[in-house]
């Protein structure tokens, strides 16, 4: 595995440094906060760790709302 240098405002550092957890290193982190999880583990992490039916929850009530707003609108199929 090799290594690339990259340059980093500032501002960009200390934001990256202040998510670095214990024993991390920087790669770690960058992978951590890259990495695509699903809407729901968002949700979740979002509202403060509330458990995926709560994220469950908030994408159906979403949903609703969404298609409600297309009938309102005259665009629902």
């Amino acid at each position: 595995m090799g290594t690339t240098t990259i340059s980093l405002k500032d501002e960009a550092y200390e934001q990256l440094k202040e998510a670095k957890q214990e024993g991390e290193s920087f790669s770690d982190v960058v992978l951590r906060l890259t990495d695509s999880p699903d809407t729901e583990a968002q949700i979740a992490e979002l509202a403060g760790g509330l458990g995926t039916d709560f994220a469950e929850a908030v994408e159906e009530s979403s949903a609703d709302v969404n298609e409600s707003l297309d009938m309102e609108s005259g665009n629902y199929e």
